[in-house]
Protein backbone atom coordinates (compact mmCIF):
# COMPACT_ATOMS: atom_id res chain seq x y z
CA UNK A 1 0.00 0.00 0.00
CA UNK A 2 1.58 3.38 -1.01
CA UNK A 3 2.06 5.94 2.05
CA UNK A 4 -0.30 8.27 2.39
CA UNK A 5 0.44 11.93 1.57
CA UNK A 6 -0.65 14.79 3.63
CA UNK A 7 -1.36 18.02 1.55
CA UNK A 8 -2.30 21.64 2.77
CA UNK A 9 -5.59 22.10 1.83
CA UNK A 10 -8.73 24.06 3.05
CA UNK A 11 -12.30 23.11 2.37
CA UNK A 12 -14.90 25.40 1.54
CA UNK A 13 -18.88 24.31 2.01
CA UNK A 14 -21.83 25.71 0.21
CA UNK A 15 -24.53 25.19 1.98
CA UNK A 16 -23.20 23.66 5.08
CA UNK A 17 -21.79 20.96 2.27
CA UNK A 18 -18.18 20.40 0.92
CA UNK A 19 -18.11 22.37 -2.17
CA UNK A 20 -14.45 23.60 -3.24
CA UNK A 21 -11.20 22.39 -2.26
CA UNK A 22 -8.11 24.87 -2.15
CA UNK A 23 -4.17 23.96 -1.91
CA UNK A 24 -0.83 24.45 -2.84
CA UNK A 25 -0.31 24.73 -6.56
CA UNK A 26 2.82 22.32 -6.36
CA UNK A 27 0.76 20.04 -4.47
CA UNK A 28 -2.15 20.38 -7.14
CA UNK A 29 0.46 19.74 -9.75
CA UNK A 30 2.19 16.19 -8.32
CA UNK A 31 -1.81 15.14 -7.81
CA UNK A 32 -2.22 15.81 -11.31
CA UNK A 33 0.85 13.73 -12.51
CA UNK A 34 -0.02 10.82 -9.81
CA UNK A 35 -3.49 10.86 -11.94
CA UNK A 36 -2.00 10.60 -15.53
CA UNK A 37 0.55 8.16 -14.24
CA UNK A 38 -2.38 6.22 -13.10
CA UNK A 39 -4.47 6.66 -16.34
CA UNK A 40 -1.36 5.75 -18.29
CA UNK A 41 -1.11 2.45 -16.09
CA UNK A 42 -4.39 1.35 -16.97
CA UNK A 43 -4.02 2.53 -20.36
CA UNK A 44 -1.30 -0.12 -20.69
CA UNK A 45 -2.78 -3.03 -18.64
CA UNK A 46 -5.55 -2.50 -21.45
CA UNK A 47 -3.27 -2.70 -24.17
CA UNK A 48 -1.54 -5.66 -22.63
CA UNK A 49 -4.83 -7.68 -21.83
CA UNK A 50 -6.34 -7.01 -25.94
CA UNK A 51 -2.64 -8.38 -27.13
CA UNK A 52 -3.36 -11.11 -24.95
CA UNK A 53 -6.59 -11.41 -26.59
CA UNK A 54 -5.67 -11.04 -29.92
CA UNK A 55 -7.24 -7.56 -30.67
CA UNK A 56 -4.04 -5.71 -30.96
CA UNK A 57 -0.96 -6.19 -32.67
CA UNK A 58 2.56 -5.26 -32.31
CA UNK A 59 3.74 -3.80 -35.41
CA UNK A 60 7.49 -3.80 -36.12
CA UNK A 61 9.30 -0.13 -36.51
CA UNK A 62 10.88 -0.83 -40.29
CA UNK A 63 6.32 -1.52 -41.31
CA UNK A 64 5.74 1.39 -39.54
CA UNK A 65 8.29 3.46 -41.28
CA UNK A 66 7.44 1.63 -44.34
CA UNK A 67 3.99 2.44 -44.26
CA UNK A 68 5.09 6.48 -44.10
CA UNK A 69 6.46 6.07 -47.48
CA UNK A 70 5.28 3.14 -49.34
CA UNK A 71 2.03 1.98 -50.69
CA UNK A 72 -0.09 0.48 -48.10
CA UNK A 73 -1.70 -1.95 -49.33
CA UNK A 74 2.16 -3.57 -50.59
CA UNK A 75 3.75 -3.09 -47.03
CA UNK A 76 0.71 -4.98 -45.48
CA UNK A 77 0.57 -7.34 -48.22
CA UNK A 78 4.46 -8.24 -47.59
CA UNK A 79 4.25 -8.07 -44.09
CA UNK A 80 1.38 -10.26 -43.88
CA UNK A 81 3.61 -12.69 -46.06
CA UNK A 82 1.32 -12.69 -49.21
CA UNK A 83 1.93 -12.46 -53.42
CA UNK A 84 0.23 -10.05 -55.37
CA UNK A 85 -1.04 -13.81 -56.51
CA UNK A 86 -2.09 -14.95 -53.29
CA UNK A 87 -3.97 -11.85 -52.37
CA UNK A 88 -5.55 -12.09 -55.56
CA UNK A 89 -7.05 -15.45 -55.14
CA UNK A 90 -8.29 -14.40 -51.70
CA UNK A 91 -10.24 -11.21 -52.55
CA UNK A 92 -10.85 -11.97 -56.04
CA UNK A 93 -9.39 -9.20 -57.37
CA UNK A 94 -7.37 -9.72 -60.47
CA UNK A 95 -3.42 -9.28 -59.98
CA UNK A 96 -3.51 -6.49 -62.66
CA UNK A 97 -5.99 -4.34 -60.68
CA UNK A 98 -4.24 -4.79 -57.31
CA UNK A 99 -0.51 -4.60 -58.77
CA UNK A 100 -2.03 -0.74 -60.31
CA UNK A 101 -2.78 -0.14 -56.40
CA UNK A 102 0.17 -0.89 -55.07
CA UNK A 103 2.01 1.25 -57.62
CA UNK A 104 -0.53 4.25 -57.42
CA UNK A 105 -2.21 3.93 -60.88
CA UNK A 106 -5.50 3.16 -59.29
CA UNK A 107 -7.15 3.79 -55.95
CA UNK A 108 -9.35 1.08 -56.11
CA UNK A 109 -13.21 1.26 -54.96
CA UNK A 110 -14.63 1.27 -51.61
CA UNK A 111 -15.44 -2.86 -52.04
CA UNK A 112 -12.06 -3.28 -53.30
CA UNK A 113 -10.03 -1.72 -50.44
CA UNK A 114 -13.03 -3.64 -48.49
CA UNK A 115 -11.72 -7.01 -49.59
CA UNK A 116 -7.99 -6.06 -49.43
CA UNK A 117 -8.28 -5.28 -45.99
CA UNK A 118 -10.55 -8.21 -45.24
CA UNK A 119 -7.88 -10.43 -46.55
CA UNK A 120 -5.31 -8.53 -44.80
CA UNK A 121 -7.04 -8.31 -41.23
CA UNK A 122 -6.92 -4.89 -41.44
CA UNK A 123 -9.72 -2.24 -41.84
CA UNK A 124 -10.38 -0.20 -44.91
CA UNK A 125 -9.01 2.99 -43.07
CA UNK A 126 -5.48 0.83 -42.36
CA UNK A 127 -4.92 0.99 -46.07
CA UNK A 128 -6.33 4.40 -47.62
CA UNK A 129 -4.02 6.72 -47.89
Amino acid sequence: MPPKVLMMVDILKHEGKPAFVIMPYDEYQAMIEKLEDLEDSDAIREFRAALRRGEEELIPAEVVDRLLTDNTVKVWREYRGMSQKALSEKTGISEAMISQIESGKKQGSLKTNAKIAQALNLTVDDIIE
